[in-house]
Formats: structure tokens, C-alpha cells, sequence
């Protein structure tokens, strides 16, 4: 039998808290060799809760001994997470991320997470619930149970009173219409990911398309942002279409996922109470951790993973 993996988080957030624990307790990791965060106080309490030693930077991170697993949990954006994973990667890590923007790199960086991986023998998988699961893994498989597919529209709704509070005040919770406007231009408003996992369903569906229309309103309520309404759409020359509509919003009735497929047959999904996000993260990159040594080296967007059913 070959020996249990070790794990490396970095980024010692709720997400990589989580995954620490959960990881060990479901034996898909032997144990937490090393917690990497610039913030001493994130850092050694995770330390104290898993005996892991601690680092500031990847930079100074001992390299892999045996093919150990990271996860890079501590940033939405690619530009910030690339080079960390890069890193990593030539240290010889295998390496989970649950960065939005890396599930539809841009090229350039794409090239280089790719090339890095196959030089190093290494494998990148890029996961989490949304993108990664919910909004463009889900409605793949069920549009493969229809034909001449024409149009697929996933609505999620979520109440953002029962998330962490990093994904509320991205959802702009109390702030003014005005401040709600300059926190999108600044980057932090908004979800990530929303027009990656769009490109995601329309690249499983062989689709050709030019660009993706994205456009995000505040929901306001007596004068305050209670929450966002973020749309991503594209089509194709003949009229194919996908729609993708993210409800994110504080104390938000009927929360719910629900997944359309304008095809032959039409088929129509719902999730009563919508996909839990901060568990199903979990769940995924957990996933992601037991396939890395089963895949061949490369850099794994999350539509890139074969389907596998069941768990072990």
C-alpha cells in the first residue's frame, strides 16, 4: 500500500482550517507537516490545532520530500496565486487551489502553470464549489443526459446570513450604492469566477463563443446593500446560449440552486436550500487531494477532471 501523503496549507484561513482538519480526519493525508501564512497570529493557530511546524513564505518552505500535497488557499486572484503555486510546484509539490480566477486562467499564465507542472512531474488542480462544482461541473453532467442542447441557465441563491464573513462583505453587505460601485472597481466586490465557470460549461460543450457579458447590480434595501445580483452570459453564432446568475444577499429567501437545460429532453434540476459552498469547498479540494497522484503531470482547470463515482 502506498503511504499516506502529508499536507502543506498555505493560507491559514477558514478554507485551509478546514481542509486541515477534514483531510486528516478522512485519512486522505497522513497528517499537517507545515502551515504557510504572513500572518503570525492566522499561522500559529493553526500550528497549535494540527502540531504542524509554521512559515511566513513559501519562499523559505523546506521542499517536498515524498510528493507532499499543498493547498493554496488564500487569494482569489491568479496573479497572486501563480507564483506561489510555481513555486511550490519546482519544490516538488503537488498542489490543490481554490483560487477563482485560476478556473479560467489567462493564457499566459496558463502556459506557465502548465509547463511548470509537466517539467516538475507535478500536477495543479484548480477546485472548489463555485467555480469548480455547482455552476459548471453539475450542469455538464446533467446536460449529457440530453441532446441538441440550446440553452443552459444555472441560478444560484444564496443566503450570505449563513457564510463566512469574508463572502459577506463580498457581497458589499451595508454598504452604500456608492461605496458598492468603487469596491468593484477596487476588486473587492464581486465574486470571482462566475464568467470562468461560463467558459468552463461552454469548452465541455464544444461550444464556440467570442466573449463573456458579465454585469453586476447591487441589491439594496432602505437605502443599504444587502447583498449582489452578478450575471455572466455568452452565445454562439447560431444562438446557443448560457446564463449563469449568482443571487448573493443578507437573510436571502429561498435559497436554492437550480439548473435548466433547454434540450431534447428539457431537463430541470433544483437543490432545496442550495449547495452548502464553504463545505462542499472542502469536500472538492479533498477530491482534488486524493487524485493528484492518480493524474497524469499537468495543470487541471476543474471540468478537466475525470469523473470518478464514489470515494476511497
Amino acid at each position: 500500500m502506498r503511504p499516506m501523503s502529508e499536507l502543506v496549507v498555505v493560507g491559514a484561513g477558514p478554507i485551509g482550517s478546514w481542509v486541515a482538519e477534514a483531510a486528516v480526519e478522512d485519512g486522505v493525508v497522513a497528517k499537517v507537516a507545515a502551515v504557510v501564512d504572513p500572518d503570525p497570529e492566522a499561522r500559529e493557530a493553526l500550528q497549535r490545532e494540527t502540531g504542524a511546524a509554521g512559515y511566513e513564505s513559501t519562499v523559505v518552505l523546506p521542499p517536498a520530500k515524498n510528493a507532499e500535497r499543498a493547498l493554496v488557499a488564500f487569494s482569489s486572484r491568479a496573479d497572486k496565486v501563480g507564483p506561489e503555486i510555481i513555486r511550490l510546484v519546482s519544490s516538488g509539490y503537488h498542489v490543490v487551489t481554490t483560487c477563482e480566477e485560476l478556473a479560467w486562467a489567462p493564457r499566459h499564465i496558463w502556459d506557465a502553470m502548465h509547463t511548470s507542472a509537466r517539467s516538475n512531474q507535478r500536477v495543479i488542480v484548480v477546485t472548489g464549489t463555485n467555480p469548480g462544482f455547482i455552476m459548471d461541473r453539475v450542469p455538464l453532467l446533467v446536460a449529457q443526459g440530453s441532446r441538441r442542447v440550446r440553452r443552459i441557465v444555472v441560478t444560484r441563491r444564496v443566503d450570505s446570513s449563513t457564510r463566512r464573513r469574508t463572502l459577506v462583505d463580498k457581497s458589499g453587505y451595508g454598504l452604500t450604492v456608492e461605496e458598492f460601485r468603487r469596491g468593484l472597481e477596487e476588486g473587492r466586490v464581486g465574486h470571482k469566477g462566475l464568467d470562468a465557470s461560463a467558459r468552463l460549461i461552454a469548452r465541455g460543450l464544444l461550444w464556440p463563443y467570442h466573449d463573456v457579458a458579465v454585469r453586476i447590480e447591487p441589491i439594496v434595501e432602505d437605502g443599504r446593500v444587502v447583498g449582489a445580483d452578478h450575471r455572466a452570459e455568452l452565445s454562439t453564432g447560431d444562438g446557443r446560449s448560457i446564463l449563469l446568475r449568482l443571487v448573493m444577499a443578507w437573510e436571502l429567501d429561498d435559497p436554492c440552486d437550480e439548473i435548466e437545460v433547454e434540450g431534447s429532453p428539457p431537463i430541470a434540476v433544483r437543490f432545496d436550500g442550495g449547495y452548502p459552498g464553504d463545505e462542499g469547498t472542502v469536500a472538492n479540494v479533498l477530491a482534488g487531494l486524493r487524485r493528484c497522484s492518480e493524474l497524469d503531470p499537468g495543470f487541471y482547470r476543474p471540468t478537466d477532471l475525470p469523473l470518478r463515482f464514489g470515494v476511497r
